[in-house]
């Protein structure tokens, strides 16, 4: 009983990895790309002061609007203010937005869980 459940949490891991993995891939091949420029840099701090990530705010134009967004990707090393970088977005939401460069290896990285995963779980299923 304790390996079927191990086994269906693996595949459960692996259906998650793979819709982050394919909703990567989507927005490689559908989403907009545009050159963003990071307008201001700010700290994440814990509970202790610490700081922990940078948030960046970017300002990027598509269809005729000029959008300021956050970055959710939290990142150990701040950017610089007036950086300029690639981001993807999907044109319904702008304000959902990946990095370009991070992109390939967040697919990469999905990819090897989802493998990874599977490969667990047929270990606990089939034994």
């Amino acid at each position: 009983m304790e390996d079927l459940i191990w086994g269906i949490i693996g595949i459960i891991i692996a259906v998650c990895a793979g819709a982050y993995m394919i909703s990567l891939i989507w927005l490689m091949l559908k989403g907009q790309l545009v050159q963003a420029e990071v307008t201001e840099v700010r700290e994440k701090k814990d509970r202790k002061g610490v700081t922990v990530s940078y948030i960046h705010r970017l300002k990027f134009e598509y269809g005729g609007k000029v959008y300021e967004e956050d970055d959710r990707a939290g990142f150990s090393l701040p950017f610089a203010a007036g950086d300029k970088k690639l981001i993807r977005f999907n044109s319904g939401k702008p304000s959902k937005f990946e990095y370009e460069d991070e992109i390939k290896k967040n697919i990469i990285i999905s990819g090897i869980l989802v493998v990874l995963a599977i490969v667990f779980a047929l270990s606990r299923l089939v034994m």
